[in-house]
């Protein structure tokens, strides 16, 4: 990895950080995600100056969201791990598995308090309806998980990127989709026709 990739490695850990996970597994990921090809534990360990343990630790971590693989080499005689290519895989298990549950809980909770002051305190308490929009808000977020979610695995991911046919998706309903999203899908479509034409 030349100097200017390795100086965008702490993006990585500060991003993984604000998102609700420990740093050196962002640290872990951008090394693999910017290194260009598949690497040992061993390897990721000299060049993160980690311990092995953590290393380890981290893998397997990464490969439980999805975020990361390994593979046996036997040319190197121990796994290889590499970043995933398609991350919008690891964000549809990232909110299937960590932001859909925790609306849940947060809506069932609100549920349960909107519950206990209308029968207790009646409707016209002021904390009904600061309740009901927490419960409101809850399933908006519900269904638009849902929907990513859904759209996510609906789309093969064959000729056209994931990504490009999620954003199609999107502005179909009326979302409104950022313009380096737009232009994104419009280049894969474009290399999509080109290589039905190959």
């Amino acid at each position: 990895m030349d100097d200017i990739l390795r100086h965008h490695l702490p993006t990585f850990e500060t991003f993984f950080n604000a998102i609700g996970f420990k740093p050196r597994l962002g640290k872990v990921w951008g090394l693999l995600a910017l290194m260009g090809r598949p690497l040992s534990a061993a390897e990721v360990a000299r060049e993160l100056d980690m311990s092995t343990g953590s290393v380890s630790e981290c893998l397997s971590e990464l490969r439980e969201w999805g975020a990361a693989t390994a593979e046996f080499s036997s040319e190197h005689r121990c796994q290889m791990h590499a970043a995933v290519s398609d991350t919008m895989s690891i964000v549809t298990t990232v909110l299937r598995r960590r932001e859909a549950l925790a609306v849940q809980q947060f809506k069932e909770n609100a549920r349960s308090a909107l519950r206990h002051v209308t029968d207790r305190y009646g409707h016209s308490d002021p904390r009904v309806r600061t309740l009901d929009s927490i419960v409101t808000t809850s399933e908006i977020a519900e269904s638009t998980i849902q929907f990513f979610v859904a759209a996510s695995a609906a789309v093969p991911k064959d000729e056209e990127s994931r990504l490009a046919r999620v954003i199609r998706r999107m502005a179909a309903i009326g979302m409104r989709v950022p313009g380096e999203l737009s232009k994104l899908s419009r280049v894969g479509r474009k290399a999509a026709r080109e290589d039905a034409h190959v």
